[in-house]
Parts: structure tokens; sequence; C-alpha cells
């Protein structure tokens, strides 16, 4: 193993309201914990890698390709390179893992 570590461990940015963000990279991806408060949300963004999104506590809204999907503690999705999505936690806050593929290294754009 060339890398371990844990996310309480690490730094914790604040990219919108509400939403706390650690991540890291490996050679070909970008791991992230977000933890979003009651109704909080990352923005409609596209980017040019995949990405796989877990949902690990809570529930939320998935919006992607215009089509918005109720997402809860367990469930998982896949959004294809270039696809407009963005996500919003449900009543009791929700907390994800985002795997984007291949590794991120510009900023997304948000459309919203």
């Amino acid at each position: 193993m060339d890398a371990h570590g844990r996310f309480a461990d690490m730094p914790v940015e604040e990219p919108y309201e509400g939403l706390q963000r650690r991540t890291f990279d490996s050679d070909g991806a970008t791991v992230s914990e977000y933890t979003f408060v009651a109704g909080a949300h990352f923005p409609l963004h596209r980017h040019p890698q995949e990405q796989i999104t877990l949902i690990t506590h809570g529930e939320v809204e998935l919006t992607a390709a215009g089509e918005t999907v109720p997402l809860a503690a367990g469930d998982w999705s896949v959004v294809g390179p270039g696809v407009e999505h963005g996500i919003r936690a449900g009543e009791s806050g929700a907390r994800i893992l985002a795997i984007v593929v291949p590794r991120r290294r510009e900023a997304v754009t948000v459309v919203e």
C-alpha cells in the first residue's frame, strides 16, 4: 500500500455555505468526502471526468442531465463526463463520497 489516511484528519474546505469537503488525490482519481447540513447544496456544474457518488449518510436529491432522483444512504450514482449535475441534502443533512475519474486537475464549471 502506497498511502493511507483518515478523512477526519484531513483539512476541511467549505466550498459553499453548509457544505464541508475533505479531498485527496491518487494518481488516477480524486476522492472527496462531502458533509452537508440540512438543505445545503452543491450547485449545478460540470467537469470533464466521470463522477461516482456514494451516499453514506442521510438523503439527497441528485440532479443530472435535467433529471432529479432521490438517493439515500447505501445508494450510488454514476454521472458521465461533461454531464451537468448537482446535489441537495435532505432534512437531516447528508454525507457522500465522490470519486472523480480520472483525477481532477481543473476547477468545475458552475452553471447555476
